[in-house]
């Protein structure tokens, strides 16, 4: 096997392998990437079982073959090379030989039939979407993703088809136990998804995606034998669907929550983060007072110290007292537009719901705490 390529369109290839590719595995071939030159192009795939990435790439091929070496090593190479041509070559014993000018590198590689077998999506229905709409949907709900790895059925974002009045929307949900968020899209050709009750979408995978979307303004997806495929140009990106059952989030959502707060986001924001600055990982949550026209917000911290603050407010409820984690308002105030944020709740034990008139088809859904 033998190729040259320019620097920059390698790094670019080698740099997208590196977050997918398995740092630390009790298999070391999840840690390389493997590389596979044809008589067209060179195809760069890295792995860990779960999120598989593979890119075709433009070179000049002297002979064909295929090669895997360490990801992280192979990028950190490449990147150190001035920009100009670089030769790759494949000797013997499964050694791979870079060279760039007067620069030159041997690194040892495993053989290509070694690395696992990623699912080809030749012949697959695909559905055509915006990248904006797609990644404005993932960054509305990814931050709620739970991190805990015991909660396996809420460690990705639900994708499913659900239909408002008559038209059929694709909706995303993720939750970690403690708040909620959850988004609906009118996309075209939504009843092509391959999935009728939905699926749970890896977080891994997710924020691959998101890096992935900002490369063009269409990409085409679709879902087939437990896996989720993107793909933009000639980057393909598939995921494994979680097996978990994902929770009946409706039954957290309030249906009759009279109690309406609306408050200006972006000053509710500062005021969460001043509020914020006592607070530590023992001690996380606020105490929130309302009435008519205030809201009074007091965070206290026995082992640093207190803060107290008021905003002026519109409240339409009986006066009450709640507390929550200011952290988890500021997650879902950040990813919102909306000039002035509605929050609903039944009572002081109850969840609260965050939506806005420019957040269209956006709800938040934060727990309570006790202090």
């Amino acid at each position: 096997m033998e190729f040259t390529i320019h620097r920059d369109d390698l790094l670019k290839g080698l740099q997208k392998c590196q977050s997918v590719a398995e740092k630390r595995s009790s298999m070391p071939i999840l840690s390389n990437v493997l590389i596979e030159v044809s008589q067209e192009d060179l195809r760069l795939t890295a792995t860990d079982l779960e999120v598989s990435f593979s890119g075709a790439y433009s070179a000049q091929v002297v002979h064909g073959g295929a090669i895997t070496v360490q990801a992280r090593k192979f990028y950190e190479i490449v990147k150190e090379l001035p920009p100009q041509e670089v030769n790759v070559l494949a000797r013997e014993n499964q050694w791979l030989h870079i060279s760039s000018g007067s620069t030159e590198y041997n690194l040892v590689g495993l053989s290509a039939d070694e690395f696992p077998k990623v699912m080809k999506s030749d012949a697959v229905e695909w559905v055509e979407l915006e990248t904006a709409t797609l990644k404005d949907m993932v960054e509305r709900t990814i931050y709620a993703v739970s991190t805990e790895e015991t909660r396996y059925n809420l460690s990705g974002i639900y994708f499913e088809k659900v239909k408002i009045g008559d038209e059929l929307n694709l909706r995303l949900v993720a939750t970690d136990g403690h708040r909620l968020s959850l988004v609906d899209r009118k996309l075209p050709e939504v009843e092509k998804f391959g999935f009728s009750k939905g699926v749970i979408v890896p977080r891994k995978g997710m924020q691959e995606l998101v890096k992935l979307l900002e490369e063009s303004e269409r990409i085409h997806v679709t879902f087939a034998d437990n896996t989720a495929i993107f793909k933009i140009g000639e980057s393909t990106l598939m995921m494994r669907l979680v097996d978990g059952e994902f929770p009946d989030y409706n039954t957290v959502i309030p249906k009759k929550a009279l109690r309406l707060l609306k408050v200006e986001r972006t000053k509710f924001m500062e005021m969460l983060r001043r509020m914020s600055i006592i607070s530590t990982e023992r001690y996380r949550g606020v105490r929130c007072n309302l009435f008519s026209n205030r809201m009074e917000i007091i965070s206290n911290n026995p082992e640093i110290g207190d803060a107290r603050e008021e905003l002026p407010v519109t409240y339409q409820g009986e006066e009450m007292t709640a507390a929550f984690n200011p952290r988890y308002f500021l997650d879902a105030l950040s990813v919102m537009k909306s000039q002035i944020v509605e929050a609903r709740m039944v009572d002081e034990s109850s969840a609260c719901t965050i939506s806005g008139t420019e957040d269209e088809g956006f709800l938040a859904v934060v727990m309570p705490m006790r202090l």
